[in-house]
């Protein structure tokens, strides 16, 4: 069916498949590793050339008090990833990427690099990610876009050299790392003087004090801080059908495992805020930092 074979069209075994699902899915009493087993499981098995965003998406209300420069680029309005994009596009607002060495470290499968890749005009894209097999479905699903590379590596302990980058992007990913502090402080470090970090992800309402206070100390200025709860409940609401559509080519029971995760938005009681920031890195050293970089 496609070019790049999904499980339903290998010779894996039923057998095979339910047990590396199982796998997948046991809880190692760690976040991280429960993720990358997921997300493993996930790349190896559904290779889709079409299915590159797993994210909740973003969309735009009339009454938004804060106003989010979208440019969607070659995503039309009847793209099934339209809402996924969008949130990469809340995430860049009206930052400058031409001609500049841009970084995603989270990637996933590869969806939000490649589309800044081919519509921003950057000198560089990179992706990197955690889990291998995501490396190796982007590899091939994006290979023939020249100025962009993946690179499997961890977030906390970045296979770069300090003042890398002009921009660092990380989307609905920092949630699963263990140490919010480390990942931070290796975005500073790759980070150029006066590049950007651009970043937005979930928390659980109580978990906001602690956030605000890494960012605090994080040695990185931040510029903007908006609430994008209510946009991201109403991009998830409208990327529903989509979803489905996806979910009923999978196995019946990974179907059963994935529907509450595709059907029902965690944003609705409150209980959880969905942040998009910008932050910058001096282009002098802040006595914040825990780096002297």
């Amino acid at each position: 069916m496609n070019p790049i074979i999904d499980a339903s069209t290998t010779s894996s075994s039923s057998v095979e498949l339910t047990e590396a699902m199982n796998e997948a899915f046991k809880d190692t009493g760690e976040l991280a590793s429960n993720a990358k087993n997921f997300y493993d499981f996930m790349a190896k098995y559904f290779q889709r050339p079409d299915w590159t965003f797993m994210n909740y998406g973003f969309a735009i209300q009339d009454n938004d008090l804060h106003k989010t420069i979208l440019r969607n680029g070659d995503v039309d309005d009847l793209n099934p990833a339209l809402y996924y994009v969008q949130l990469y596009s809340a995430a860049i607002s009206d930052t400058n990427l031409e001609g500049l060495d841009v970084i995603e470290i989270g990637c996933g499968r590869g969806g939000g690099s490649a589309w800044i890749a081919r519509n921003f005009n950057v000198k560089s894209m990179v992706g990197i990610d955690y889990s291998e097999n995501a490396i190796e479905f982007c590899q091939k699903c994006h290979a023939a876009i020249p100025n962009l590379r993946f690179e499997h590596g961890n977030a906390e302990c970045l296979p770069y050299s300090n003042n890398t980058f002009d921009i660092v992007i990380n989307v609905e990913s920092s949630h699963c790392y263990p140490s919010m502090e480390r990942f931070l402080s290796e975005v500073y470090r790759v980070l150029k003087r006066g590049g950007y970090f651009l970043w937005t992800d979930f928390r659980q309402a109580k978990e906001k004090t602690v956030l605000l206070e890494q960012f605090k100390t994080s040695g990185l200025e931040m510029i903007e801080k908006v609430d994008i709860t209510e946009n991201v409940d109403l991009g998830f609401d409208k990327g529903r059908e989509a979803r489905l559509s996806l979910l009923k080519e999978f196995p019946n029971e990974l179907q059963t495992k994935l529907k509450s995760w595709i059907e029902t938005s965690r944003y609705k009681n409150g209980e959880t805020f969905f942040l998009r920031c910008r932050f910058k890195k001096p282009l002098t050293h802040n006595m914040h930092s825990n780096t002297d970089i």
